[in-house]
């Protein structure tokens, strides 16, 4: 293997994610500015229809003023709305065969902007009657369009449920925006779906939190992971603006081969993320797991599906390197985060916190080693440098697992140590069939060149220099030929 080189380190420039994270972020307070644009338009209201009605005794002055006037409330209403748009972001959303507008105020339903909009209706129609009244009126004609006291009305109820409902005690908890692909769970719906966050439905412990199995209101299984602070300390408002920003990207990602977020719950207290159910498990049970290997034992040993297993994975943690927007460097690639389907179809998780890239290939992070013991990067273990190659690195471990049967760390009977020791030696004295899965039957004929493109793959993953390591596009190539290549010897033997 080849020593460690010495390579520059180099400050990447993290402002520009955090930018782009603000991007998602809003502030659900009603400033000041809001105040004085709805107390304008209520004050305003009142001259506008008394004119309106002065104007009824043929008093064309009257008119012109109330036109005046009720132009001036609809630019007010314009740039409330404007503004209100810049300060949360006004999103579509079709309820039924209607759109409606939505920001995303505190404690709002999705179809808040429903006053702002009929006030602005409100604010056009006003004008447009007080323009035709002062123009009927010029030319004398004796019954004027009258404009009725209907806006006063409403604007007294926007002025209270504006000001009024969002007083400082209701904003007590941060907001987090409705996604458009996840849905805002509440924490009784949680907490029936996993039986109170027991004992019972608990499943294991992740970098986000613990982790429970749990059942909804419409019968699909879920995982819910949730984080909590407990009593110390409650969540400040820069971590509930973090997982904002977290959550606004995770409804982005959408692949086969990543588990998909159903929805999220947040307060003071709890942030919980709602994921998909994996019905079999881990990679990580399936292999070393005694009791579900012996189980499944037809299944997963064979080295077609344990290729067709590291394909998978590949390719979900190609998208997060090279299509996701920002890229990511997931940091905790292990075979207990690739989760199995029912279809055996593998899908890589626990990216929700994961590490967004730098945009250049070449940019490097200097950060303090993250993950777990016998994945982590050597280069990122020793130097604090974090690239792609991190990640890369971390799936060669993966790969030595399936070839091998054994864990990342493993003590057995008459040895023990790290799987990379084990594995790589023997890969690079082309012995690689000694260090084979015993489970699994030896490979034949064109069987054993697809395993063993398989091995040298996992060989270049886990060399020590992070430059020398493929990338995962070059990973999945290689696995994907590799896979075909079993595809072709079964075809062959029938």
């Amino acid at each position: 293997m080849a020593e460690c080189l010495s390579i520059d380190v180099k400050e990447d420039d993290i402002g520009t994610n955090e930018a782009h994270s603000r991007a998602y972020r809003f502030d659900p307070k009603v400033s000041n500015l809001e105040r004085i644009f709805l107390i304008a338009n209520f004050i305003l209201e009142l001259p506008s229809a008394a004119f309106d009605q002065l104007s009824s005794v043929h008093k064309p002055q009257y008119a012109l003023l109330s036109m005046l006037l009720s132009f001036t409330i609809l630019i007010i209403s314009i740039f409330d709305l404007v503004y209100k748009g810049q300060k949360g972001g006004v999103t579509w959303m079709k309820k039924g065969w209607i759109p409606w507008l939505y920001y995303p105020y505190q404690n709002s339903k999705p179809f808040g902007t429903f006053p702002d909009i009929v006030g602005l209706l409100c604010a056009i129609f006003q004008s447009i009657f007080a323009s035709l009244s002062y123009a009927l009126l010029c030319r004398q004609v004796n019954n004027p369009i009258k404009v009725s006291v209907f806006p006063i009305i409403f604007a007294s109820g926007l002025l209270y449920s504006r000001l009024l409902g969002f007083s400082p005690q209701k904003r007590s908890t941060p907001h987090v925006r409705r996604l458009s692909r996840a849905v805002e769970f509440t924490l009784p719906d949680l907490a029936a779906a996993t039986n109170d966050f027991s004992l019972q439905n608990k499943i294991g412990v992740g970098s986000f939190g613990v982790v429970y199995r749990g059942k909804l209101a419409d019968g699909s299984e879920v995982v819910v992971k949730r984080g909590e602070r407990g009593q110390e300390r409650k969540f400040s408002e820069e971590e509930h603006r973090a997982f904002e920003s977290e959550l606004e990207f995770l409804s982005r990602l959408h692949h086969k081969h990543l588990t998909r977020l159903i929805g999220y719950y947040e307060d003071e207290n709890y942030w919980l993320l709602v994921y998909e159910f994996m019905k079999l498990g881990t990679l990580y049970q399936q292999l070393h797991d005694k009791n579900i290997n012996e189980k499944n034992n037809s299944v997963i040993n064979s080295w077609k599906m344990r290729i067709k297993i590291a394909l998978d994975a590949a390719r979900g943690i190609e998208y997060l390197h090279n299509y996701a927007v920002p890229p990511v460097i997931h940091r905790q690639i292990k075979s207990s985060n690739i989760l199995i389907d029912a279809n055996w179809t593998a899908r890589v998780a626990e990216f929700a916190f994961s590490l967004k890239a730098p945009e250049s290939e070449h940019g490097y992070r200097t950060l303090s080693a993250v993950g777990t013991v016998g994945y982590i990067d050597p280069e990122n273990y020793s130097r604090n440098v974090l690239t792609a190659k991190s990640d890369v690195y971390s799936f060669g471990v993966v790969l030595l697992e399936l070839l091998t049967g054994k864990r990342a760390i493993f003590q057995d009977d008459d040895s023990g140590g790290s799987v990379v020791d084990f594995a790589v030696p023997k890969i690079m004295s082309g012995e690689f069939v000694r260090a084979l899965d015993p489970r699994v039957s030896q490979p034949e004929l064109s069987e054993a060149e697809a395993v063993e493109m398989v091995a040298y793959t996992a060989l270049h993953c886990v060399n020590l220099e992070g430059r020398e390591r493929p990338k995962m596009i070059d990973v999945v190539a290689n696995l994907e030929r590799s896979l075909s290549i079993c595809d072709a010897s079964r075809d062959n033997d029938q």
